[in-house]
């Protein structure tokens, strides 16, 4: 009996050692940096997303705009052209078409400028002041709502004009506006979490073998991919790297399910890229809702000529300054926006080309990068059964003690599986790309937790032996 009790207390510390262990190597390995889910989720409908001011020089919109800030505009440009969009304020009748969560700077507007705001959808600006509402003309008849510089008369200009009679209290009601500061905070951090996915697209030449450098190419290069069917597809390249590509041929469509998504690192160039955008063979309208280009660390990024971007442009944290005049079919979510600048007098100094309706309408769900993982060649301490060691003489167990027969088993070293099985480029690290801070293996005390396990196996030794000597028949 007393040995089968020994036995079973010797059991318990085993066990709670090995918990203990398990557990200390478990907290160090590092969470990975997944991410999963739509990034422009909140997005209200609205095609263009602008936390802060924006200009709106050349030339259209289909869908409909919000900015947090300010808006300036040229002298002739539409918004709403094929839909005012999904989100209605509270109270109104029809959907907010142009949403602007400061001032109409007519001022700094084309002198003779009209912005149509189309599809009878509404107009919302945060901060009247600098501006009058007019529904009516100068005889008092019934018109279109137009919002006009302060004091200014109906059809005067600059302007802003709608298709509908919107109430004039209407168009500076904020009651439930979207709070476009919370939203893009939430889309630089979706910005950064996809940034830190493992890229699993290969360029390839025109006969399907693999460049010889994924990194290094020169300039003009024409790249072809081969999409991997029911993942996120992630390349993941420089500024200079996406420059150098004069195009990128799709041997496989991006699809729904098939998401394609580029990730430019913009840090060699401290945040400021100037874009010639490749020829996106095999790719439009169509294939548009499944493309996102992810720009995390830009800060100011001019598009100066090349195709037609197919896809969302994700730069929450940058000033885009649109001069080309090739159309952008996707959502655009960016700091501040000037879709084509003015000039000194007001004039449109370029032609922008359109921005499209094509709203991202897929789920990225792609692995992040992760440290490996602790192996066998950490320090494990292997669980013994402690003897006590008695000042008197102890009887002799009259049952046989059990004597293992079968060796503990010792964790053998495995190599790291990757999720998902995702090919991997030959080099180790495409694109030369940063990562972000927090990389590296954390520092989790595992080496204290390992002490402090060792000196509760010595604790509950003690407790055993001293446990032995009080059941010790008395002599």
């Amino acid at each position: 009996m007393k040995r089968t009790k020994l036995a079973a207390a010797a059991a318990a510390t085993t066990a709670a050692v090995t918990t203990v262990c398990a557990l200390c190597l478990t907290s160090a390995a590092p969470a990975a940096a997944d991410y999963s889910g739509n990034p422009l989720a909140g997005d209200n409908g609205f095609g263009v997303l602008v936390q802060d001011d924006a200009t709106l020089g050349s030339t259209e919109t289909e869908g409909s705009v919000a900015i947090g800030g300010n808006l300036t505009y040229g002298p002739g440009y539409n918004v709403a052209l094929h839909t005012p969009g999904t989100f209605t304020a509270p109270g109104d009748a029809n959907p907010t078409a142009l949403l602007v969560g400061g001032r109409a700077d007519h001022a700094s507007s084309s002198p003779q400028g009209v912005l149509k705001v189309l599809s009878d959808g509404y107009v919302k600006i945060g901060d009247g002041t600098g501006s009058s509402v007019l529904n009516t003309d100068a005889n008092n008849a019934e018109v279109n709502t137009q919002v006009v510089a302060a004091g200014a008369a109906h059809n005067s200009t600059p302007r802003i004009e709608t298709t509908v009679r919107q109430p004039v209290e209407s168009v500076t009601d904020t009651t439930g506006l979207p709070d476009l500061d919370t939203l893009f905070s939430a889309y630089r951090d979706r910005s950064d979490a996809i940034d830190t996915c493992d890229t699993n697209v290969i360029l390839r030449d025109a006969a399907g073998n693999p460049l010889p450098d994924q990194t290094g190419f020169p300039a003009g290069t024409s790249a072809h991919v081969t999409l991997t069917e029911g993942e996120t597809n992630v390349l993941r390249l420089t500024g200079e790297q996406l420059n150098n590509l004069s195009e990128i041929a799709f041997d496989t469509p991006p699809t729904a399910t098939t998401p394609f998504v580029v990730d430019v690192d913009t840090t060699g160039t401290n945040g400021t890229y100037v874009w010639h955008m490749p020829n996106l063979a095999g790719t439009s309208g169509e294939q548009a809702p499944y493309m996102l280009w992810n720009f995390p660390d830009a800060t100011d990024i001019t598009m100066a000529d090349g195709d037609s971007l197919e896809g969302t442009f994700f730069a929450p944290r940058a000033h885009l300054t649109d001069l080309d005049a090739s159309n952008i079919e996707g959502t655009i979510v960016v700091r501040e926006l000037t879709a084509g600048p003015l000039t000194a007098g007001g004039a449109s100094s370029v032609d922008a080309g359109e921005i499209h309706q094509f709203p991202f309408a897929a789920e990225i769900d792609c692995v992040g990068d992760e440290s490996p993982s602790p192996t066998a060649t950490d320090p494990t301490p292997t669980p013994t059964e402690p003897t006590p060691t008695p000042t008197e003489p102890t009887p002799t167990p009259t049952e046989p003690t059990p004597t293992p027969t079968e060796p503990t088993p010792t964790p053998t070293p495995t190599e790291p599986t990757p999720t998902h099985g995702r090919p991997t480029p030959p080099p180790p690290d495409q694109g030369g790309h940063h990562h972000k801070p927090g990389g590296g293996l954390a520092d989790t005390g595992a080496s204290t937790t390992l002490f402090a396990a060792s000196g509760s196996l010595l604790l509950v030794a003690a407790g055993i032996w001293i446990l032995g000597r009080r059941r010790r028949p008395r002599h």
